[in-house]
């Protein structure tokens, strides 16, 4: 049997594999992607909403002034390199639930005028929502169409005979002290982007992290814009083909991965209540995520064991983490310059080497 050696063996191609084996394929190294094509990954179903300001008590997100213009000049190159749209300002309207919340948000607008505004002409949207308090605007959010690129990046490494279309077995990994053997493959380092998956993985099982279950449902809802993401109690997001992702949930006691009739319900009670215009569900879309108790990604190679690297735990902001990190990663493992302590998984080493 003829073996393959490369440099990197990345296994996964959700957001954080394919944005990782794309920055060290345009450095120049020999990549090969192992992903089974699970339509289940979070990465698939997410709505890809980049948010500077997040939460009831509206606080930037974590690095957002370095993470922000990173992601829109990295999808803004794969724009380019696909030829069609993939990322849009696409601002969030923020429809006061109550008298309190919008107090809240008139109060925070002093200090984030960067990101926050109030939104004059709230009358237009009279037409389509029922509201009673006002509505803030959230600024310079993106939406990226994240399943368009990564069924693009897909493409791209079935044509560069870079992707293995299988699921991978850790059984058949042999891990060495300056390689790693897969099957027909030898590669100098291991990068595990897999997800969940890399939860039951016994050499990063020890991290503290858990699965987190999200639903979705997909509306065609005739005559909303789709110039805004929309939110009070649920969000409504630009989706494909004219379609709305309305969403979601968190659920850390979940026994399966099958859709809850209670988030149904739940979901189109709250659009009944808020939506005046008519809707359709045509979908009801379900996915697992890891999450981190520390809410930062696991980025770098094991304390133990060089060979062997991880790049996963993105979170709920995967589409704003991923492109800042992937490139990072990408310079520690050609150049061997430094990750962010926050991120560093060597931050770990003490569990993971137990």
């Amino acid at each position: 049997m003829t073996t393959m050696n490369i440099d990197y063996l990345i296994i996964g191609q959700g957001i954080s594999g394919t944005l990782l084996s794309r920055a060290l394929m345009k450095a120049g190294k020999k990549v090969i992607v192992v992903d089974d094509g699970n339509v289940t990954t979070s990465s698939k179903v997410a709505s890809g909403v980049i948010n500077p300001v997040t939460g009831k008590r509206l606080v930037r997100t974590w690095m957002i002034d370095e993470l922000l213009p990173f992601a829109r000049n990295i999808y803004g190159e794969m724009e380019m390199e696909l030829g069609v749209p993939l990322i849009s300002q696409c601002n969030i309207l923020d429809f006061h639930a109550s008298r309190d919340a919008a107090q809240a948000f008139s109060g925070k607008l002093p200090d984030e005028m960067e990101y926050l505004r109030q939104v004059r002409e709230e009358g237009t949207w009279q037409e389509y929502f029922r509201f009673n308090y006002g509505i803030g605007e959230i600024d310079s959010c993106l939406l990226l169409d994240i399943g368009t690129m990564l069924r693009w990046w897909r493409d791209q490494l079935l044509i560069k005979d870079a992707l293995v279309w299988n699921r991978f077995e850790i059984a058949g990994c042999v891990i060495e002290e300056g390689s790693v053997r897969y099957n027909d493959i030898t590669a100098q380092k291991i990068i595990f982007c897999d997800g969940p998956a890399c939860i039951e993985n016994p050499l990063f099982n020890k991290l503290p992290w858990s699965k987190d279950k999200g639903e979705a449902l997909i509306a065609e809802i005739p005559g909303l814009p789709a110039t805004n993401i929309y939110k009070q109690g649920i969000n409504i997001v630009p989706w494909h083909n004219g379609q709305f992702w309305i969403g979601a949930t968190h659920d850390w006691k979940y026994t399966d991965l099958q859709p809850t009739p209670a988030f149904r319900k739940r979901a189109e009670e709250l659009l009944n209540y808020w939506l005046k215009l008519p809707y359709k569900i045509v979908g009801h879309i379900v996915a697992q995520r890891p999450v981190n108790m520390d809410r930062k990604p696991f980025v770098g190679l094991h304390p133990a064991m060089p060979s062997v690297g991880i790049f996963n735990g993105m979170g709920t902001k995967g589409c704003s983490v991923a492109p800042y990190f992937a490139a990072q990663f990408a310079q520690h493992l050609i150049n061997g310059t430094s990750l962010l302590p926050d991120v560093d998984v060597k931050r770990f080493t003490k569990i993971l080497t137990r």
